[in-house]
């Protein structure tokens, strides 16, 4: 929360009292919360129900209706509390998410029945509906203005976990109500989908010379400004049940808020429109009430849009950022205008006309000149910003003014996190959490080719950042393993890149077709999109070759289907309907015994070894003599291709993902997942290891390594250090000696054999005498004897069971004894009792913390009981006392 010295009051006087700023902003919030009458006029409602009904026709189904309205269950009820993170902020009754979890079980009982009495109309108590708005500076904007700033609602966590109950329940419903032009807060939308779209209407007008404007919205406090009338007549429409109605308007009856500025809060008021930022049904609610304004566009004659294969492109919304394709700018922009003024009357929306932006694709210079004239919009000249990427008349452009500008963004803030004091796994972490996120956004929403130059760069300053300037004691090609293959998951980003790609053309392929880019995409490239893949190289048109999207995403494919085994050529989904080369077509009698979808593929026809073999659908009329010859063509095609026996082999794992028919989840990084699967052999270092210790590993046995490395503890710095032993990452004399060449090859703490890695961690006499010890004071506090050698005490591979090791204090003995070895390099001393027993104290007090935080305090009593009970002992007293001082 912003500190916030001084804001403008009415007259624009600035002001630096605190209690006259925190009055400023109470004055402001309680007039946008109150932007209409109190019950409205009935001749307002006649109105509103008259346009909703005119522009929404969609309605649930029965079965959709009872699944809303049906009496709220504890599992539904506890799913949302798991779903409920920790360390937010709490309403005003103080109460944080952690306090129901830890007391679910008095809590939740009560919880459920006061949930479900709300269903009969029963009000929530006023003050069970009060909530706390804090106040989120806007980049850019004036801080000295209270328009400057987000309000964020804390709930109370009571009515949070009941709008999530009920966000969850309308989630299954929201696609089917939505219609595709909306990607905001739709399950299985995403804000790609709509700058793919628009990319593709500016390449759509350009191939087809239509005449193409785009403006942007800006919807001034969309948010807040929804009216409850007409949210609700929305919700009637749409065929929402009584129970469900109920419950949503148990949320928005007669709340109240408080405004919380620099710490202080203001006098309560009352709210009377607006869907709370902070509520989880809040965005739902208003994608909803924002679906009849949609409606009414895409039926406006006078806003004809931009043709595609199917459909005709009129909007785009992601929540309120909407823009509209505008082909008929003359008849279209007053027409958009008008409609705009109805549905604000209505609804409460209110545009900013100065602040909404128009870029003109391919409108003559003269007509846009009139147009700027009448209209009070803001004429972009040559780029225009869209959910948070630049478009161009020129697709040309995009990598300039998109990926240019994010690359020196990126180098400064590696600069400004090389300031700060960041351990090695940090540094990993950090480049994960805070550049690639960025990167990926604009890897999916421009999927334009990027020059290699761009990846090396990255790169460079990657590994420059993650080792802080000095020399990489890893490979980089290591480091992009996954956790699991021996790696440190750091991002590869040449391959997440392809992964992004490679999603569109499993978007391409997918059956549903839901996603409106593809209509847009689909249009002027010869062929059905689903197809292209799959086509041999010389029959894939020229006008997708061309296309700057499908061309940039083909190109890609072509490159990797072979490299990295996604495909064959030919594929088994080798199209037959829609495919260039095979002339004769596809007989749809034929199509219906051979499949039931409407994409004849060879996997339908390959497996049918002849023509006596085909047999025809009992519930379809009996193949014709054109039927069966139209199948020998078919077959005499597949004969003549080269390579046809894949045909009938197994789809690969990439071909399956683009022919399920559920939407592929996660999809950047399940096919990342599968770009790494290529590389199949051990990283060097395990090899390294089993030859120095005259040992072969299994797989599991690595795999047993690995989860111990990197799951075992969550202290980084013990984890670091696990990692660093695995990898053979500390410098010892003999490396030295082999880089440099100037120094003493021998161990700098015997003196007597070279200082090879297992002779400075494990053989050295000194430290023998350490490793002794550890294992006989690990034997007299567990009563377990663990095996004299580094496989066990470096590498953790004692052949005990891996999850009850993991929970033991032995395997956290043996964690403090390797952490302190590197505190002693380069020195002849070796780590004493006394060191060890206050590390082991160290990471106890962490962990003590970990399980007051999470409430595990008896997994934590049972782990640490017999060091406890060693801790307390006259053994280690004795111990202690008799320990001589350890030579520096």
């Amino acid at each position: 929360m912003a500190y916030i010295p001084k804001i403008k009051t009415v007259g624009d006087a600035i002001t630096l009292r605190p209690e006259e700023i925190s009055a400023a902003f109470r004055s402001y919030y309680a007039s946008l919360y109150h932007l209409a009458d109190a019950p409205p006029p009935m001749s307002s409602l006649d109105e509103v129900r008259e346009y909703i009904e005119t522009n929404l026709h969609t309605r649930l189904q029965d079965s959709e209706v009872s699944l809303l309205d049906k009496p709220i269950s504890k599992k539904e009820l506890l799913q949302a509390l798991k779903s409920t993170k920790n360390g937010k902020s709490p309403g005003p009754d103080g109460l944080p998410a952690e306090y129901y979890k830890e007391f679910q079980d008095l809590l939740l009982p009560p919880l459920l029945a006061t949930l479900n009495a709300l269903n009969s109309d029963t009000p929530f108590h006023p003050h069970t509906l009060c909530a706390t708005i804090t106040v989120l500076p806007k980049p850019g904007k004036d801080p000295a203005v209270c328009e400057s700033y987000r309000p964020i609602s804390l709930l109370n966590s009571d009515v949070k976990l009941l709008a999530r109950v009920l966000a969850d329940r309308l989630k299954l419903c929201l696609p089917r109500l939505v219609h595709p032009d909306q990607v905001g807060f739709i399950p299985g939308r995403e804000a790609r989908d709509g700058t793919q779209r628009v990319l593709n209407a500016v390449v759509a007008a350009r191939n087809s010379g239509q005449r193409l404007l785009l403006l942007s919205t800006d919807a001034e406090k969309a948010f807040d400004r929804v009216s409850w009338p007409f949210l609700f007549q929305t919700l009637r429409s749409l065929g929402i049940g009584p129970g469900f109605l109920a419950w949503t308007r148990a949320l928005y009856t007669s709340p109240t808020a408080r405004v919380k500025v620099n710490g202080a809060l203001s006098d309560s008021f009352q709210i009377f429109n607006g869907t709370r930022q902070g509520c989880p049904l809040s965005p739902l609610l208003f994608a909803l009430s924002l679906e009849p304004f949609l409606e009414a566009v895409r039926r406006d004659p006078a806003i004809p849009g931009i043709k595609g294969v199917c459909h005709t492109h009129k909007i785009s919304a992601y929540a309120d950022d909407m823009l509209f394709f505008l082909t008929d700018a003359l008849n279209a922009l007053p027409a958009v205008v008008a409609a705009f003024e109805r549905y604000g009357r209505l609804a409460g929306m209110k545009i900013n006309m100065t602040k909404s932006e128009i870029l003109n694709i391919s409108l003559p210079a003269g007509t846009a000149a009139g147009l700027a004239a009448a209209f009070p919009f803001h004429w972009c000249k040559t780029k225009m910003k869209y959910l948070g990427i630049w478009i161009s008349p020129s697709l040309q452009d995009l990598y300039a003014l998109n990926f240019q500008p994010l690359l020196g963004t990126l180098r400064g803030d590696l600069a400004e996190w090389n300031t700060k004091f960041i351990s090695w796994m940090g540094r990993v972490a950090v480049f994960k959490m805070n550049i690639l996120p960025r990167l990926l956004y604009l890897f999916q929403t421009v999927p334009v080719a990027i020059p290699g130059i761009f990846f090396k760069s990255v790169r460079s300053d990657m590994i420059r950042f993650v080792w802080a300037g000095r020399r990489p004691r890893l490979s980089v090609s290591v480091m992009y393993r996954p956790k699991e293959a021996g790696g440190l998951a750091l991002p590869d980003l040449v391959a997440y890149h392809r992964a992004a790609q490679l999603t569109r053309l499993v978007d391409w392929t997918a059956t549903n077709g839901v996603k409106r880019w593809l209509d847009l995409e689909g249009e002027g490239v010869g062929v059905p999109l689903w197809s292209l893949p799959w086509l041999p190289h010389r029959a894939v048109p020229k006008e997708a070759r061309c296309h700057p999207l499908v061309g940039a995403t083909m190109r890609l494919w072509d490159r990797l289907k072979f490299s990295h085994s996604l495909s064959s050529s030919p594929s088994p989904l080798l199209p037959l309907s829609s495919n260039p080369l095979f002339s004769p077509g596809i007989r749809r009698t034929l199509q219906q015994h051979l499949t039931d979808s409407n994409r004849l593929l060879a996997l339908h026809v390959a497996h049918i070894p002849s023509l006596q073999a085909l047999t025809s659908r009992p519930d379809l009329p009996p193949l014709s003599f054109l039927d069966r010859f139209n199948f020998q063509q078919i077959r005499h095609y597949l004969s003549s291709l080269q390579g046809g026996h894949a045909l009938t082999r197994a789809l690969s794992p990439f071909e399956r993902l683009c022919t399920q028919k559920l939407p592929l989840t996660h999809g950047i990084s399940t096919i990342y997942a599968l770009l790494q699967s290529k590389e199949t052999d051990p990283p060097p270092y395990m090899g390294r290891w089993e030859a120095e210790l005259n040992i072969t590993m299994t797989e599991a046995d690595w795999s047993t390594v690995l989860f111990l490395t990197h799951h075992g503890t969550r202290m980084v710095r013990y984890h670091e250090t696990s990692y660093k032993i695995l990898v053979r990452w500390y410098c010892t004399p003999l490396r030295l000696f082999q880089c440099v060449g100037s120094t003493d090859p021998n161990c700098w703490r015997c003196g007597e054999e070279l200082g090879s890695y297992l002779h400075i961690w494990w053989y050295c006499s000194p430290l023998q005498n350490y490793w002794k010890w550890v294992g006989a004071v690990i034997r007299e506090i567990t009563d377990l004897t663990l095996e004299h050698s580094p496989q066990t005490f470096l590498l953790l591979f004692t052949g005990l069971s891996t999850a009850s090791f993991k929970k033991s204090v032995a395997f956290r003995l043996l964690l403090a004894a390797r952490q302190l070895i590197p505190r002693h390099w380069k020195r002849k001393s070796v780590p004493s009792l006394r060191e060890w027993t206050v590390q082991v104290e160290e990471m106890y007090l962490v962990e003590e913390r970990i399980a007051s935080h999470e409430g595990t305090h008896q997994a934590f009593g049972l782990t640490w009981f017999y060091w406890r009970r060693f801790v307390d002992s006259t053994s280690l007293r004795n111990r202690l006392a008799a320990e001589l001082p350890t030579p520096t």
